[in-house]
């Protein structure tokens, strides 16, 4: 067992890129049936966490942030007075027009025909991303302020697998009383309880997201190996592995410690998230204590943590040149994501990126020698002969040759990856660096989705052989 903090800025970078590449696709999405499993490819999430991610960092559920802008959508439209209510209220969502109107006067304070008739500006709806419908500009940022839940102990710990018995509650978490009652009654008359026994709750669904009649509740105590139970109790295995645990967290404050874990830990653990579910373990069970106040400790799965030797994979391989578009970047490099954000904005007006392109960093200056504020970078989109984008967007050529590369460098990790392919495997090899620029390659892309996110490959040029 080990205690963490969150420390890895880098990590916090990736995950606003990739929720604010969400919030992107979602306003150039409006109109369409947005699904929860294309969204999370896009941000390159495990769609078994992914609503949870998405809650924490913008304050608002996936449901709510596009309903609110299908609204501040329509609110627009109502005031300029271009489109009859119905076509509006069904471009927003709605198949009737009552069901619009109660949503918009909730919203607004008054019907869409009241808000039609009045002049002066149009008010801004609540919302703690700060992100707002404000169609032709590119969203290149939003707020993680709303972030505030008091900072819980969080540990990293290995467990073994737990065999449970268990009985499924459907229906509101806070109504899961009876099903306590009904597992303990059936373990207790089987004499399966003991001091080791461990109560486990395990929610599968998100209240944020499902509703209340139909969330899944697994009320969890471990058995003995050789225990078969009578139906309706059911048994299963919770895998072991990995878990990050936030401790002793009343069952009152369970929401901030989910809020906590997703939101604040996770982004800068420099961890990727296991598709398996989170579950609470009941810390005091057996005690008296008031249910409010019973303290938990959250369990989220983690992939397991490698070292990056292991992780990365070397080898020298052969390119031919590549064309690319590219838009260049001068300042931090741990500041151009939002460069990323402007350059898929401008690529969508040639046509870009095509299906197969590669995604392209190319650092051109040495963090260790040049000033944070001089250090360039050109943010490439490979591409065809044929394509030729306008400015800003230009065109140059990426050198081909022999180049050793480190495959799947986590993004906290590229630092690293450079000094290991320096100083470790290019004095090894008997190689010699050749001197054109070095870049990265998106493992996965915005359309593409891999099992971790961040992963990338460095190319280093080398002298041919």
């Amino acid at each position: 067992m080990s205690g963490t903090r969150p420390k890895h800025d880098t990590t916090w970078n990736d995950y606003q890129e990739r929720i604010l590449r969400v919030l992107t696709h979602i306003q150039e999405h409006l109109d369409e049936a947005l699904d929860l499993e294309e969204l999370a490819r896009v941000a390159c999430f495990s769609s078994f966490h992914f609503h949870r991610i998405f809650a924490a960092m913008t304050g608002e559920t996936i449901a709510d942030h596009v309903r609110r802008l299908r609204l501040e959508r329509a609110a627009t439209e109502m005031r300029s007075g271009a489109k009859p209510v119905i076509q509006v209220a069904l471009e927003a969502g709605y198949e009737a027009h009552a069901a619009f109107t109660r949503a918009f006067k909730a919203a607004y304070g008054v019907s869409p025909t009241e808000f039609r008739r009045a002049t002066g500006r149009i008010a801004m709806l609540a919302a703690p991303s700060g992100v707002h419908f404000r169609p032709g500009v590119p969203l290149t940022t939003f707020n993680t302020n709303h972030i505030t839940t008091k900072v819980m102990k969080v540990i990293t710990r290995k467990i073994k697998p737990m065999r449970v018995a268990c009985l499924r509650h459907v229906g509101p978490y806070e109504d899961t009383n009876q099903t306590w009652f009904d597992l303990m009654a059936c373990l207790s008359a089987d004499k399966q309880f003991h001091k080791r026994s461990v109560f486990i709750g395990m929610g599968h669904d998100n209240p944020s997201v499902t509703p209340a009649a139909e969330l899944r509740y697994d009320a969890c105590i471990t058995v003995e190996g050789d225990y078969e139970p009578e139906k309706p109790v059911e048994l299963q295995t919770i895998a072991g592995g990995d878990y990050a645990v936030a401790k002793n967290c009343p069952l009152g404050k369970i929401k901030d410690g989910f809020q906590h874990l997703y939101g604040q830990w996770l982004a800068r653990s420099s961890r990727e998230l296991r598709p398996a579910p989170s579950f609470v373990v009941f810390a005091r069970a057996g005690e008296a204590v008031a249910r409010t106040k019973q303290p938990m400790d959250i369990y989220m799965p983690l992939q397991p943590k490698r070292p990056l030797a292991e992780q990365m994979n070397i080898e020298v391989t052969t390119l031919a040149p590549r064309r690319v578009a590219y838009m260049r970047h001068v300042g931090p490099y741990d500041g151009g994501h939002r460069k990323w954000q402007e350059f898929t904005t401008r690529l969508k007006q040639a046509g870009l990126p095509g299906k197969d392109s590669l995604f392209i960093t190319v650092p051109l200056d040495n963090p260790k020698v040049i000033p944070p504020e001089k250090l360039r970078c050109d943010t490439c989109v490979t591409m065809d002969d044929q394509r030729v984008p306008t400015k800003p967007v230009r065109v140059r050529m990426i050198a081909g040759g022999d180049y050793v590369v480190a495959r799947n460098c986590p993004g906290w990790a590229i630092a690293k990856g450079y000094e290991k392919l320096f100083h470790s495997w290019l004095p090894k090899s008997g190689r010699k660096w050749r001197k054109a620029p070095s870049f990265l390659v998106a493992v996965n892309g915005p359309e593409g989705m891999q099992t971790a996110f961040g992963l990338t490959d460095i190319y280093v040029p080398l002298e041919p052989a």
